[in-house]
């Protein structure tokens, strides 16, 4: 199995449940990782036989930047169909979404959700 991660990608956006994070907005942390059975990359060298993460991480930004939905679930979910349309060779992949600003009084580094996909 082989897998490309690209690894902590901080986004501005405005998902969030309260008006404050709507308006105001906060960053996000997004982690995408997507699975293979083999990158035929691995091979040929050639980029048009793998995923093209520089096509990745922008759509991730874009998808980030222009949510003003609630839950960092939905917006993993949006992410993650991202990912298994771009790259149809992929067997799965994993997205998480953390929050570190994340409206909860007590200290913590983020709040999180993963969510998996699998063809």
């Amino acid at each position: 199995m082989d897998t490309i991660v690209l690894k902590n990608m901080i986004f501005y956006g405005h998902t969030g449940v309260f008006e404050e994070e709507k308006v105001k907005g906060q960053k996000f942390v997004i982690t995408i990782e997507i699975r293979f059975d083999r990158i035929k990359g691995c091979d040929t060298d050639n980029l048009s036989d793998t995923a093209d993460y520089s096509v990745i991480c922008d759509k991730a930004k874009e998808i980030v930047e222009n949510d003003y939905g609630n839950l960092i679930e939905h917006l993993g979910q949006m992410i993650a169909d991202m990912v298994m349309k771009e790259v149809p060779e992929a067997v799965s992949c994993a997205v998480t979404v953390g929050k570190p600003d994340a409206p909860v009084f007590a200290v913590f580094q983020t709040m999180e959700v993963r969510i998996e996909r699998t063809r």
